[in-house]
């Protein structure tokens, strides 16, 4: 019997030794695959049951004489020697220093050393041979604790880190490919490991999150690149679309589509917009000294040329502090209402008598429709009160704006409304957003006008203009005037400069 329970005793042992290293090759492969540490082990340290079956597998491997990795003799007299490449395989992908993880015991498993494992894969550098100062890249799947983990810093300062960042950005928005810039300084005894002096991470061209030490813990701080103020003078020929026009002359897609905004009150860009047509832009652009654009500003100055007729307008602040567009002669360009109050949309049906393309009959159609994808904003087309805003019959979703005692316009089949009843709105306000809702086979806007409770065809019915400028604000107007055409004359010809020196540079 007592020997029995030494042969007890000594196989226990051996399957503790081949468990222990079970579960060192499931730690291995599972900071390789970028597993954390508390996701293979308790807050005991023990292993979770999950991958108790898993070291059951593997211990039964390692009893097998096939086993790629174990091999052993005859019985259970001991084990022959390692086979190395296999191991070098599921070494972990960064390295170590711990011996007792890397170097097995010799007289067990044979000749096995962290240098035979680097001669057959290529793992980083030990902690204590890397630089002091360089750039970490994200991972696919990677965290920040992960990467922390990776390069030497402790649970603690990870968490320090973190909670420092977390009021300016949050870490779980790092994406695989960015960098983070990592400086360390010297240890002060041989056996410690660096610790972390600062860390950087490139947000965007303009911002650049900074996370430096100080005192016992880290403190961080959103660094901004310097941004200008810079005008620039565009401009370019309708060729087959506007946009695409714009975007081979230069002129960002912001811009293009607050000029049509400017322009709406009086120019109907889906029909009177014609090949040749041409739109020069002087406008405010914010960049850093690198070229990189943060945002763009106002228009300052714009024409529109279509069929050879010029509508030139300049944004002027008048004496009130009032801000608008306006024409040399001191008018403004803004009418009662706007002839679209719809950005880039199609007519798809007039005004007049057709087919219902719902009811099947000859039916008059008292407004106009534009198409456009559900979702596109609708704008007042001058400002109004809300006279009614909800669901209106075979209309849908329904907004009547009435603009005075006169004059009313509707908009219907809206997907969502933006106002309430009763509410002032000004003219080119959001009040709603195209849609299919009521009578409706696809997504448009039917826009109506009504002159003294009649319908009135929106694209022919007589509207009064504007204000016109008077007295101070127009001779002041015409300064502007003056002085914004020499300033655009001056940018294009600068730019025109600069294209024949680069392509003369080209050549040469």
């Amino acid at each position: 019997m007592f020997v029995f329970k030494i042969v007890i005793a000594a196989f226990s042992l051996l399957l503790s030794g081949i468990a222990k290293r079970a579960v060192w090759v499931i730690d291995s492969v599972s900071r390789r695959v970028g597993m954390r540490q508390r996701h293979l082990f308790t807050r005991n340290n023990t292993l979770r049951l999950r991958y108790v079956f898993v070291t059951a597998i593997l211990v039964a491997l390692g009893m097998s004489t096939q086993s790629p990795i174990f091999q052993s003799g005859s019985g259970f007299n001991g084990f022959k020697e390692v086979n190395v490449a296999s191991l070098a395989n599921i070494a972990p992908a960064y390295g170590t220093n711990d011996q007792e993880t890397i170097d097995f015991d010799e007289n067990l498993y044979g000749q096995f050393s962290l240098a035979s494992v680097m001669a057959h894969k290529n793992i980083e550098k030990p902690l204590k041979e890397r630089p002091l100062n360089r750039i970490v890249k994200i991972n696919p799947g990677d965290a920040l604790g992960v990467v922390m983990e990776k390069e030497g810093v402790g649970n603690s300062e990870t968490t320090q880190i973190i909670k420092a960042m977390a009021k300016h950005y949050n870490p779980r928005h790092l994406k695989a490919g960015q960098e983070i810039a990592m400086n360390f300084d010297k240890p002060k005894n041989k056996d410690e490991e660096p610790p972390l002096k600062d860390l950087s991470i490139k947000l965007n061209p303009i911002k650049t999150l900074v996370v430096a030490r100080m005192g016992d813990g880290f403190s961080a701080d959103l660094k901004r690149k310097k941004v200008e103020r810079v005008v620039k003078a565009k401009q370019m020929q309708v060729e087959v679309s506007l946009y695409g026009s714009a975007a081979k002359a230069g002129i960002p897609k912001g811009i293009v589509a607050e000029a049509i905004r400017i322009y709406s009150w009086n120019v109907d860009f889906q029909r009177d917009l014609r090949p040749k047509d041409k739109l020069e832009v002087l406008y405010e652009s914010y960049e850093t000294d690198t070229g990189y654009v943060e945002k763009n500003g106002n228009i300052l100055y714009a024409k529109l040329t279509l069929n050879n007729r010029e509508i030139p307008l300049y944004r002027y602040k008048m004496k009130s502090g009032k801000i608008d567009y306006f024409q040399p002669d001191g008018r403004s360009i803004k009418r009662t209402l706007m002839k679209t109050p719809i950005d880039g949309a199609r007519m798809s049906s007039g005004y007049g008598l057709r087919r219902h393309p719902v009811l099947g009959y000859r039916k008059m159609h008292k407004g106009i429709d534009f198409a456009a994808p559900s979702g596109t904003p609708i704008y007042a087309a001058g400002d109004a009160i809300v006279e009614k805003a909800g669901w209106f019959s075979s209309y849908g979703k329904y907004v009547r704006l009435r603009h005075n005692s006169k004059l009313k316009t509707a908009y219907a089949h809206m997907s969502r409304i933006k106002v309430k009843a009763g509410t002032r709105v000004k003219q080119g306000q959001v009040i709603g957003y195209v849609g299919t809702t009521g009578r409706s086979t696809g997504a448009h806007l039917h826009y109506e006008v009504l002159v003294n409770g009649v319908h009135k065809n929106p694209r022919s019915v007589d509207l009064p203009i504007g204000e016109e400028l008077v007295g101070t604000d127009k001779a002041n107007l015409k300064v502007l005037v003056s002085k914004t055409q020499k300033q655009f004359s001056a940018k294009i010809e600068g730019t025109r400069v600069a294209e024949r020196e680069k392509k003369r540079s080209f050549f040469n």
